[in-house]
């Protein structure tokens, strides 16, 4: 069955709940408030070009409500760490963290989030929540997201490449959290981040890239975490030493994940999809410094809950239940952890940039943007 193209998606989105398109030339994202303001898919080529967001179409078309989770998909979304550990907000107190316990705080998952302001090209939410931890802290936040579509100028300004004979959409979303409670957040009762995802529909040839600096272990740690659910071989992971780049199979068809700690993250991740013919590049606003750390998505009690990844790459397929979320990857992108004073924000920047074009523009910028060209890509996994 042929995919929907962009129109196709924004009317079956419009079926089930108000959609708002914002359009600059033929480039094209879908942004939806009940769904927590999420971008839902884009395209550089106007009302029948492709869409490349992943989108549950069975799940928003069910009308059902998963008490876990409801994973309508989109290509730029706002979640809140950590996942795991002493200080989850997936997990309540006491339970075993394991999947049959795992769920997903309402207000990233089903509160609509409110419209404050709108334009042609950005539009602003916000929405105040509170949240208790696997440690029993409750935070008392405001989330405030505006999400930007610039032009393709803008996209070879940020990438530092011209993009001749490339269509382009770049997006980018500004995700502030504040604490508007009267207690300061600390780490010894929990800290939370920023968790942002891009959500891509998968395909066998979907590589994953994930820039690293190298080093020896002895001054950065390890590469790369790979081991959420499993070692990966060669055929799921690819790590080159030598290029300074991680190669990750994004074919929805095997739970898996990997990640990058502080020491080792550039701010720059990205995927190359051959089927549909897509190159993706994903930035956000990486710090000098991290003094209060990373959360920990591990599902686990840790000894170190504030060393954890910056980025993450994860790949969908069935969990130990059987069941799989929906069949899909992700290219996601975490703040440090945020431990505010009453009235401090924080902002976390997520840029999206899609593009499509002749093989030639598109290795062109494969090679500027990540080091590598597209046959080196293919190569991995091929």
């Amino acid at each position: 069955m042929p995919e929907n193209n962009f129109s196709q998606d924004v009317e079956f989105l419009n079926q089930y709940v108000e959609t708002i398109v914002l359009t600059n030339g033929q480039s094209k994202i879908a942004i939806v408030p009940e769904y927590q303001g999420r971008t839902m898919t884009s395209t550089s080529r106007g009302e029948n070009g492709t869409s490349y967001g992943y989108i549950n179409h069975d799940h928003i078309s069910s009308g059902n409500h998963d008490p876990q989770i409801n994973l309508y998909g989109g290509e730029d979304r706002m979640w809140i760490s950590p996942e795991g550990g002493q200080y989850s907000v997936f997990f309540d107190p006491d339970v075993p963290l394991e999947y049959g316990n795992w769920r997903t705080p309402p207000v990233i998952d089903t509160a609509a989030f409110d419209i404050v302001e709108q334009s042609d090209r950005s539009v602003c939410f916000s929405k105040q929540a509170k949240m208790v931890n696997y440690c029993r802290f409750e935070f008392d936040l405001q989330m405030d997201r505006t999400v930007h579509l610039f032009d393709a100028s803008q996209a070879s300004e940020r990438l530092g490449v011209a993009l001749d004979n490339v269509d382009v959409v770049f997006h980018e979303s500004q995700n502030k959290v504040t604490n508007i409670g009267d207690q300061p957040w600390r780490q010894e009762t929990g800290l939370i981040g920023v968790w942002m995802l891009c959500m891509n529909k998968p395909s066998d040839q979907a590589t994953l890239i994930a820039p690293f600096k190298p080093g020896s272990t002895e001054d950065l740690g390890t590469i790369v975490n790979a081991d959420y659910f499993g070692k990966l071989d060669e055929t799921r992971l690819v790590v080159d030493e030598a290029a300074g780049l991680i190669f990750f199979l994004g074919d929805g068809k095997m739970r898996s994940k990997l990640g990058l700690t502080f020491s080792r993250v550039t701010p720059r991740l990205g995927s190359w999809d051959k089927e549909r013919g897509v190159l993706s590049v994903v930035e956000f606003n990486l710090p000098d410094t991290a003094p209060h750390g990373y959360t920990n998505n591990l599902w686990e009690i840790q000894d170190a809950p504030f060393e954890g990844d910056v980025i993450n790459c994860y790949n969908d397929g069935p969990n130990e239940t059987g069941g799989k979320l929906g069949g899909f990857f992700e290219l996601e992108t975490i703040s440090p952890a945020l431990a505010l004073s009453p009235g401090e924000s924080f902002n976390h920047v997520h840029s999206t940039i899609r593009m499509e074009g002749s093989r030639d523009a598109l290795n062109a910028v494969a090679e500027s943007t990540f080091g590598v060209g597209l046959d080196k890509i293919e190569s991995c996994f091929g």
